[in-house]
């Protein structure tokens, strides 16, 4: 299965298998365009790499398994929903700097939220991609559909 046609069918079946996954909301979101798809290397073929034969995936020639996503200490629904209210980034930054939580815990907040995070991100980017995700995006969609001033 070289050829681009070939590739293109088979990433269009794992897309719409996944999209059968998607909640009716995330759904919308992305039918109206206020979220879209992301590619993200996945890591995978590093792991089935370094994986022994036979060995569950997660598990490394080590013999360890993959680290878990660490328990959040706030409520990802109730920090969508506070963020939905705030009409500014900065205030939004401030709010999830507020929450005091660790990188990994940001990362399991961001992929609660439905945002695709890079795995080498930084507590920074994380941040940063969470509030353009939620805030950003609604404020720049706003300032776009606005009508133009009479003049």
């Amino acid at each position: 299965m070289t050829s681009p046609a070939d590739l293109s069918h088979a990433v269009l079946l794992r897309v719409a298998d996944f999209l059968r996954t998607l909640p009716a909301d995330q759904l919308a979101a992305l039918a109206d365009g206020s979220a879209r798809l992301q590619l993200a290397a996945t890591g995978a073929t590093a792991a089935t790499r370094d994986r022994p034969a036979g060995a569950p995936v997660g598990t490394r020639a080590t013999g360890r398994t993959a680290k878990t996503a660490p328990a959040l200490s706030v409520d990802p629904e109730r920090v969508r929903a506070d963020l939905a209210a705030i009409d500014d980034r900065t205030a939004a930054g401030r709010y999830l700097d507020d929450l005091r939580l660790t990188v990994p815990q940001l990362k399991a907040l961001a992929r609660q939220l439905g945002i695709a995070v890079p795995s080498r991100a930084t507590k920074p980017d994380v941040r940063r991609d969470i509030v353009q995700w939620t805030v950003g995006r609604r404020l720049d969609s706003s300032a776009i559909s606005r009508p133009a001033p009479a003049g």
